[in-house]
């Protein structure tokens, strides 16, 4: 995607025939990166919370009790990620 809108002065169909990329897929990219899903976004704050707390750690802290820290600070999205 970066690549078609770091060159504009070559048609766009032209650089996705020549990447070998499907119109509908390059197309699908933009409209994800203009109006991410609920699920992207939950997903952008589940990472904000566990780097806060790795870094609050010193960098000591796995997985392990990282999970264990968003579990008790009741976050949803840690329940849901470490059931699936």
């Amino acid at each position: 995607m970066a690549f078609v809108s770091e060159h504009p002065q070559h048609p766009v169909e032209l650089v996705l025939r020549v990447l070998g990329i499907a119109s509908s897929t390059y197309y699908g990219w933009l409209r994800q990166a203009q109006t991410p899903s609920r699920r992207k976004l939950a997903d952008q704050e589940l990472l904000a919370e566990i780097v806060d707390i790795h870094t609050s750690s010193g960098g000591t802290y796995g997985s392990p009790r990282v999970h264990a820290m968003l579990t008790r600070a009741g976050s949803r999205s840690a329940a849901n990620e470490s059931s699936g």
